[in-house]
């Protein structure tokens, strides 16, 4: 008897075991052990400080002296007086230089976000061992919203402050920003931002995007390998929406969903369907004026989410594999109210 009754409790403690490995989500997953990689240390530099502390009796020779901490902004001829001039306008702009005094403010201590940069770059190299990092600038750009807020250049990680000051004092009105926009102007997008370069420098694929799930399918491998880069990021600050936008889309997951695949978008190529779906904007008209737009995004998000919990596999074996309908089928996805 004892040795049938230690039989049963040895198969009950395998089944006890072996469910709880398929019931781990796609949260699990993500939670990895990264605090002890590379770098420990991070020390950011702050370019907008070097430039606008600079006596402007003296520019040249200021900006001379800084060069070398600097030469990913500062690489030209110093000696040619156009470039020089073209640097001074800027620093002496008075449009500058208060974007400059708010980034001052705002960031007056930088410790936490340099820690939320760091950590990134830590995940970064728990899925990609020995990945290495160039120098991380902090700078001040004079927000021209059609470029990126973060770049990554060979000689370095570029982060423009002031594109994360918020919108209290109406500062990306005035420079003509939409609303939609300046809504995610937040410190909060930092880190979103910079895992969002890193995977458009590294792991966007060139996969035809011939029809509206290939579109969703992709869009979802993005804003999952954002979200492995900060696990603890809200589902409003992943996808840009507002608190409400989120809210409404995941109780309405059921219905886009169906709206979809009754209408027979799945598989739609229409200029017209792609904007619906996919078009930046305030919101959905299709829907409501409180759904969100990128609907097919914050979709393509669901069933990327779906397949990394039904399926055994790594961020990496997702990102590499380009079988967009394989995803799509393996996915299980079936969101139901």
């Amino acid at each position: 008897m004892k040795k049938l009754f230690f039989k049963v409790l040895v198969l009950l403690m395998v089944f006890v075991t072996l469910s709880c490995e398929k019931t781990k989500t796609y949260k699990d997953k993500l939670q990895v052990h990264y605090e002890n990689l590379e770098p420990q240390e991070l020390t950011i530099k702050k370019y907008n400080e070097a430039l606008f502390s600079i006596d402007t009796a003296n520019f040249t020779e200021g900006l001379k002296a800084i060069k070398d901490d600097y030469l990913i902004f500062l690489g030209g001829d110093l000696d040619n007086e156009d470039a020089v001039s073209y640097l001074k306008a800027f620093a002496v702009d008075t449009f500058c230089i208060r974007l400059n005094k708010l980034v001052e403010n705002k960031f007056s201590d930088d410790t936490e976000l340099t820690k939320e940069i760091k950590s990134v770059y830590q995940r970064l190299n728990y899925y990609y061992p020995g990945m290495e990092f160039p120098e991380t600038y902090f700078y001040v750009s004079g927000v021209d919203y059609e470029m990126p807020a973060v770049m990554i250049q060979p000689g370095g990680i570029l982060i423009s402050l002031d594109y994360y000051l918020g919108n209290e004092d109406q500062l990306y009105d005035y420079i003509g920003m939409p609303r939609f926009r300046s809504v995610r102007c937040q410190p909060s997008y930092i880190t979103r931002d910079l895992a969002q370069a890193f995977y458009d420098n590294y792991f966007a694929g060139l996969v035809s995007k011939k029809d509206v799930l290939s579109e969703m399918i992709s869009a979802g491998k993005q804003l999952y390998f954002i979200e492995a880069m900060n696990p603890a990021m809200p589902d409003s600050v992943l996808l840009g929406y507002s608190s409400k936008q989120t809210q409404w889309a995941k109780q309405y997951e059921p219905d886009i969903w169906a709206t979809m695949v009754g209408n027979n978008i799945l598989y739609a190529n229409d200029r017209e369907v792609f904007r619906n779906f996919f078009g930046d904007g305030p919101f959905t008209q299709q829907f409501s004026r409180e759904a969100p737009s990128r609907l097919g995004e914050f979709i393509g998000l669901q069933i990327i989410r779906s397949y990394m919990t039904h399926n055994d596999v790594s961020l990496q074996d997702m990102l590499r594999n380009d079988d967009l309908q394989q995803i799509f089928q393996a996915s299980q996805y079936k969101p139901f109210r």
